[in-house]
C-alpha cells in the first residue's frame, strides 16, 4: 500500500493579530522569494506551493508557515480523493467544514453514533408543475377507443397445401442441395521410408 502524498496550497491566510509585513517578511525568508513573488502568494488566490509531498514534509510546512504567522491548506494529491473532498465542500446546504491544514478544528465535532442526517445534502429539487387535466375523463368499459378501420384480410390461395399425417414424412426435401467437391488426383504420391 503505497503511502498518502499531499499537495499544500497558500492563499494569503494569516493568523488573527499578526501583522502582515512582519509576515510576507517572514515567508520572504522560508523562500528566498522577491516582492513580485510575494504579491503572487498573497493575492487571495490558492498557489500550490509544493506538489506530491509526503506526510513529514506536508507537516513540516504548516509548522514553518504558522511559526511564520500564515496557514497553509493541506490537500490530498490522490484526485480522486480530493474531488470528493470538493464535493463535500460545495454541498448545498451543507456546513464549510475546514479542509485539512486549517487551524479552526475546535469548531468541528462529531456527532453520536446512529444520528445525524443526510437531508441537507440532498440536491435541491424543484417539483415540475403538473398539467390540468380537468377535461378529461374515463371511458366506460367496453368502449372502442380506436376508431380506425381495420385491413382487409389478404387473400392467400392455400389450396395446394396438404397436410401431411402424424409422425411421417422427413425434412431431407428442405435441405438445399450441395455439389460434391472432387477429391484430387494423389495417385504420384509415395510414402517415403526412413532413413535408418
Amino acid at each position: 500500500m503505497t503511502a498518502q502524498r499531499y499537495d499544500i496550497y497558500f492563499s494569503g491566510n494569516t493568523l488573527e493579530d499578526t501583522d502582515l509585513a512582519t509576515v510576507k517578511e517572514k515567508i520572504a525568508k522560508i523562500f528566498n522569494a522577491n516582492e513580485e513573488q510575494l504579491d503572487y502568494l498573497f493575492s487571495g488566490a490558492s498557489v500550490k506551493i509544493k506538489n506530491n509531498v509526503d506526510q513529514d514534509t506536508a507537516v513540516k510546512y504548516r509548522v514553518a508557515f504558522r511559526d511564520a504567522g500564515a496557514l497553509v491548506e493541506i490537500r490530498s494529491a490522490d484526485p480522486i480523493e480530493a474531488n470528493q473532498a470538493t464535493i463535500k465542500k460545495q454541498a448545498p446546504g451543507s456546513p464549510d467544514v475546514p479542509a485539512t491544514g486549517s487551524d479552526d478544528t475546535d469548531t468541528m465535532s462529531l456527532l453520536p453514533a446512529n444520528t445525524g442526517s443526510l437531508a441537507d445534502c440532498a440536491p435541491v429539487i424543484t417539483p415540475a408543475s403538473l398539467p390540468n387535466i380537468d377535461n378529461l375523463s374515463l371511458a366506460t368499459p367496453g368502449t372502442v377507443l380506436d376508431e380506425t378501420e381495420s385491413p382487409e384480410p389478404l387473400q392467400i390461395d392455400t389450396s395446394e397445401l396438404t397436410l401431411a399425417p402424424a409422425n411421417s414424412g422427413t425434412l431431407e426435401d428442405c435441405q438445399s442441395p450441395k455439389e460434391p467437391v472432387p477429391i484430387p488426383d494423389i495417385s504420384q504420391l509415395r510414402i517415403v521410408e526412413p532413413d535408418d
